[in-house]
């Protein structure tokens, strides 16, 4: 059984889902949606590299992040603990629709963890 399950799906690919139908019939980009999750996607995966919450990440020569697939060996403990807590429900919230996403939740949540691991 494998373990080191996808966690994260590249985020183009992610983008790419956003269509909407046209007065043809035929699927376009909603571009508006697809700019919001670019957005919001980036700012998670940003967040979490500046945080170390990935213990395996790749930039490109520019120093960006590469646009890949993360899966869970990708991330610390504390990476998947803020996953399991907090990410789901971010990404659903009016904070994570904002230019720039607001990233107080995810914060405040990251900071709970790590006070929680050094009482433990």
């Amino acid at each position: 059984m494998d373990k080191n399950k996808l966690v994260w799906s590249s985020i183009n690919a992610v983008v790419a889902r956003y269509q909407m139908i046209d007065k043809n019939d035929q699927n376009i980009p909603d571009i508006e949606k697809q700019t919001i999750a670019r957005r919001t996607l980036t700012s998670l995966r940003t967040f979490f590299y500046e945080n170390e919450l990935l213990s395996n990440f790749e930039k490109d020569t520019n120093g960006k992040l590469i646009d890949r697939n993360y899966y869970r060996d990708d991330f610390t403990k504390d990476g998947m603990e803020l996953l399991k807590r907090k990410v789901s429900s971010w990404l659903d919230s009016k904070g994570a629709q904002k230019n720039p996403p607001d990233m107080t939740t995810l914060k405040k949540t990251l900071s709970e963890i790590r006070s929680s691991n050094k009482t433990s």
